[in-house]
């Protein structure tokens, strides 16, 4: 690494020094700029490039772990079932549900689904997909010991019907967000053999496959010639090469080593900007929040938790960690046009140092008390945002030790509950106010560990099965509150996520909202020019 890279690293900066790395990054963009015809061309070509050429290089934030069918294993497990997995629905690039391994598919009547198969569909391996397969995944998700990211809504199957090529699933309850969930990338179809918590399900049906992994460096696809669409796909290859380091990834992109980068670092978003020959498409959707061990310690105390969601300066995180580049949460993370967005659940608290204050006392820690905060080193953001919450409930008492493992033992970590206190990135599974269910209520990796409460389970399960709009809204409303008192989690900004691209690259979107994090279904329809 170059001296001028190591200054402009962005892992663990000091937020103090967030003007002087803006400013040296900037020079650095100017300097590699000038050096593109060693790298990379401004120009832009107009029409596909040959078959041969036809090889698209990403940058990819992270290394993946092996697959596992419906484990929730984060953005970049996301990305890489959306290239090798399809479920019976996908996102399209302007985030609406579409057919995927289904033809066509109806709501009979709100709890009963139909899908109609497309014909011949095979696995990547060449193996027939048949309903059969469809049938014994779903059932595979809906079971709690097998811990699927989709358990939520998956849980509510109650029996599924085949005939032939057509598939009906029978809910024990309505719930309209049944097909998003079916989109969700770790609801991808697999092979029998597959539907274990140990198998590695490589296996799959999606536009391409696993070729070859080379551990710690990059993995290897190819285009799968059984995909259902693969006359469409004009990618040949796929090379995930995986910088865990903000800045090297930046790099890779600028220099032209990559053709597209995920999670561009917010205090790269200008950098790359100004670098000719370079696109980012941003949009807002995933979230930072606060979550808790309640087994144990002062976190298993609502008031304790309570004092943190007044504690927390969320302007703060917005300015010191993103730039700018993201929204603040007092309250529910909803879009202005969801009919369940109103000005109560968007201030459930503010920020209250003297309340937060008064609640650690009432909860019978007027002195404070010391604790460890879970974060990660390898994302630049997770490691600021713990930054800024450390120093936030210091001045009220908390003293946080922050533990900065890597991604890989970081979830791990959260899994098993090693931890007082943790930040974490997600985005919502679907567009209502049931997102929050899988949030809340859903494996221990993805929620504060060991929280459990029944009532507001049941208004999140009567807000999504109401039969009226008026029954859901007041369901969700009761939901809400009980956030409020009883704090299972501090939402703190909703952020803007962006991908890198150079000139070469068409046809790749950032999908809008939560589903930015599934923005390699895309990659289907991407192409190289020349």
């Amino acid at each position: 690494m170059n001296p001028m890279t190591t200054r402009c690293s962005g892992a663990g900066s000091p937020r103090r020094h967030a003007k002087l790395l803006t400013a040296a990054c900037a020079t650095l963009a100017v300097l590699l700029s000038a050096c593109s015809a060693s790298g990379r061309s401004s120009g832009s070509g107009s029409s596909a490039a040959p078959a041969d050429q036809q090889v698209l290089k990403i940058g990819l934030s992270g290394e993946p772990k092996p697959v596992i069918a419906g484990a929730d294993q984060g953005g970049v497990g996301y990305s890489l079932n959306a290239l090798i997995g399809r479920g019976l629905t996908q996102y399209d690039a302007t985030g609406n549900i579409v057919p995927g391994l289904a033809s066509s598919y109806k709501a009979v009547d709100g709890a009963t689904y139909e899908f109609n198969l497309r014909s011949g569909l095979k696995f990547n391996d060449g193996s027939a997909l048949t309903a059969e397969n469809v049938k014994n995944t779903l059932l595979y998700l809906s079971k709690p010991t097998n811990a699927a990211r989709t358990l939520k809504s998956m849980g509510n199957i109650d029996r599924i019907d085949v005939s032939g090529n057509q598939v009906t699933v029978h809910l024990k309850s309505k719930d309209p967000d049944f097909l998003q969930y079916l989109a969700d990338p770790t609801a991808f179809i697999a092979p029998d053999s597959s539907l274990n918590n140990a198998k590695a399900a490589y296996v799959g049906d999606g536009p391409f496959k696993v070729e070859s992994v080379q551990k710690g460096v990059k993995m290897v696809l190819v285009k799968n010639p059984h995909f259902y669409d693969a006359s469409d796909v004009k990618l040949k290859q796929i090379e995930l090469i995986y910088y865990p380091d903000d800045q090297a990834r930046t790099n890779a992109i600028i220099s032209g080593g990559v053709n597209l980068i995920d999670y561009v670092p917010w205090t790269s978003f200008s950098t790359v900007k100004a670098t000719p020959g370079l696109k980012i498409d941003a949009v807002p959707g995933p979230m930072m929040d606060v979550e808790f061990n309640v087994t144990k310690g002062p976190f298993a105390n609502p008031k304790v938790r309570e004092a943190v969601a007044y504690a927390v300066n969320r302007e703060n995180v917005t300015k010191s960690v993103f730039f700018g580049n993201a929204s603040v949460n007092y309250g529910i993370p909803l879009g202005k046009n969801s009919p369940y967005y109103t000005k109560d659940n968007q201030n459930l608290w503010s920020y209250d140092p003297a309340k937060a204050k008064q609640l650690l006392t009432q909860a019978g820690y007027p002195n404070g008390f010391s604790a460890t905060l879970l974060t990660s080193s390898q994302y630049t953001f997770h490691q600021d945002t713990a930054l800024s919450v450390q120093a936030d409930l210091k001045k009220v008492g908390i003293d946080l030790k922050l533990k900065s493992p890597d991604w890989a033992t970081r979830t791990q970590a959260s899994a098993d509950g090693s931890y007082d206190i943790k930040i974490n990135g997600w985005s919502g599974m679907v567009s209502s106010p049931a997102y929050l269910e899988a949030a809340i209520g859903g494996p221990e990796v993805a929620k504060s560990y060991g929280y459990d409460n029944p009532d507001l389970m049941d208004a999140f399960a009567a807000g999504r099965t109401g039969s009226t709009e008026a029954a859901r809204k007041a369901a969700y409303t009761k939901a809400f509150n009980l956030i409020q008192k009883d704090v299972p989690l501090v939402p703190l900004v909703q952020r803007d996520q962006g991908f890198a691209f150079d000139s070469k690259v068409k046809g790749f979107r950032n999908i809008p909202g939560f589903a930015s994090f599934y923005s390699f279904y895309t990659v289907a329809s991407t192409y190289m020019t020349g």
